[in-house]
């Protein structure tokens, strides 16, 4: 029987367009990494296909001893990073805003980020003597808690060219702005300007009151706006808030953003302690920077129970700011000191991202030698002691952790493999972060449809390193440009943090 053309050629245009559906489908999977470095901390996201590798949580390095003691009568035994560190790239200087315990903000610089000197300056003296305070609780009326100091190269004006941002608090307050989380008290943020990171003049006390206590911004080059991540309190009404009656008060944290540090959007919540952490787990504060087109995120974690009161640092990452995700729930990435360390308990981290000194991220840190309330144990500084003795409750310290080289996939002799999704190779050059002083990795690189790209398997052995060149003897990587590619690493003894498309 003869098909009638108008069937024939509407059934051709069916064909023809499935066709295309699938082509677009098969298109859209293929992913879009630039010359971003791709760190495995979402492996759903770059991970095809994995067997016996293991992921592996990398702790900071700490240098040691702190770097920056309170050693100056006015601190009283207090220094903490409720601040920032920075290198000034235009005076080839390391700068650091620190929490001085009640006398309020101090300054300190130095020209290797390990000895630091703290100025003598002019601005608040103690007791007829200069000091290197730049800031005091009481000259801004509700001035409670320095968050940090930015130092915004972009800014045309001046006299704004460092930012400091601070929680305002209005104890006892009744009134039409008592804050949503702790109704007998105003709460928000404040920000100052300065021509120079020493002399500040108020701008306003409550830019925002979306926020509860201590929270963490960055600048955001890519969207030219900053990023603020508060914090709040969880209640009956929000997502999760049944964690409101189980543990003491449900900390977390909210997004918001603004393009000038004056006016924010409404606050959102973002990221609270999950189900899987024990009881009395709270989501203490999130610092964040953003790096090769995700966002890592350094999770502050609270353990509040009453024979705990500690806080460490897990590892989590976000792709728009909003949705976190804590990469190896309960594995820390910068820990509490062991007994006998000066970091004994309640690490903090200042603002963020790290300083990059050759192939190393630099993480200053505050460590303290008292718990976080309620603590009810015995193992605890008594104040009155460490003041009678002259041990410091807080001090600086310093971390380390090679650029990159938060997460490895890893495997032993007995080999192991992973096979990326597809994506476009958008440069001519590869690189791997990766160590295989002791092993080897292969690399193998197939099409979209995983058939092998003739010439494309080599070998990296006896290489330690954060940017080790991939070279093929028959293969020049120029001519697969802007073609799907997949990659698969086998790993014998190695580990592999992240690759990179140049």
């Amino acid at each position: 029987m003869l098909e009638r053309p108008d069937l024939k050629h509407n059934r051709i245009f069916i064909l023809m367009l499935c066709a295309l559906l699938a082509w677009a489908a098969g298109a859209a999977d293929v992913i879009h990494i630039a010359s971003d470095e791709q760190l495995f901390l979402d492996e759903d996201r770059l991970i095809e296909k994995q067997d016996n590798i293991t992921r592996r949580i990398h702790q900071a390095r700490k240098y040691g001893p702190p770097v920056l003691r309170p050693d100056k009568p006015w601190e009283e035994g207090t220094a903490l990073i409720f601040g920032s560190a920075m290198f000034d790239e235009e005076e080839h200087l390391f700068k650091m805003w620190y929490y001085a315990g009640r006398a309020g903000v101090a300054y300190a610089t130095s020209p290797d980020g390990i000895h630091w000197d703290k100025p003598e300056l002019d601005v608040y003296p103690h007791e007829e003597q200069k000091t290197n305070l730049i800031a005091k609780l009481s000259q801004w009326d509700y001035f409670r808690e320095i968050i940090g100091v930015h130092k915004d190269y972009r800014e045309s004006d001046p006299n704004r060219r460092y930012k400091m941002v601070f929680v305002s608090m209005h104890y006892d307050y009744k009134g039409p702005h008592a804050n949503r989380y702790r109704s007998n008290k105003r709460i928000g943020l404040g920000v100052a300007y300065s021509p120079d990171g020493i002399h500040f003049t108020l701008k306003d006390l409550f830019t925002t009151e979306d926020i509860c206590d201590i929270s963490h911004i960055f600048y955001d080059d890519e969207i030219q706006q900053y990023v603020m991540y508060g914090r709040c309190l969880l209640s009956p009404d929000m997502p999760l808030g049944t964690r409101f009656k189980r543990w003491r008060s449900g900390r977390a944290v909210v997004h918001l953003t603004s393009s000038d540090l004056e006016s924010w959007t409404p606050g959102e919540f973002v990221y609270a302690a999950e189900h899987s952490d024990p009881p009395g787990t709270e989501i203490y504060s999130i610092s964040a920077f953003p790096y090769s087109g995700i966002y890592i995120c350094m999770i502050q974690m609270f353990h509040g129970r009453r024979d705990e009161g500690r806080l460490d640092y897990q590892i989590g990452f976000s792709s728009n700011a909003k949705d976190v995700v804590r990469v190896a729930p309960h594995t820390p990435f910068l820990t509490e000191g062991d007994a006998g360390q000066w970091d004994r308990f309640n690490i903090s981290l200042g603002e963020m991202p790290p300083i990059t000194v050759g192939d190393d991220w630099w993480f200053y840190y505050g460590g303290r030698t008292y718990r976080h309330s309620p603590y009810e144990g015995p193992d605890s500084l008594d104040p009155e002691k460490a003041q009678e003795t002259k041990i410091y409750r807080s001090q600086i310290g310093l971390a380390k952790v090679k650029r990159g080289r938060l997460l490895s996939l890893e495997a032993g002799f007995d080999s192991g493999y992973l096979r990326t999704r597809p994506f476009y190779f958008e440069g001519s050059k590869l690189f791997l972060n990766a160590n295989a002083r002791y092993g080897l990795i292969t690399i193998h690189l197939y099409d979209e449809n995983t058939k092998s790209i003739p010439n494309g398997t080599t070998i990296i052995t006896g290489r330690d390193d954060v940017d080790i060149p991939v070279e093929f003897a028959n293969l020049d990587l120029a001519t697969l440009k802007g073609k799907p590619v997949k990659i698969k690493f086998t790993l014998e003894n190695a580990q592999l943090y992240g690759f990179r498309v140049e």
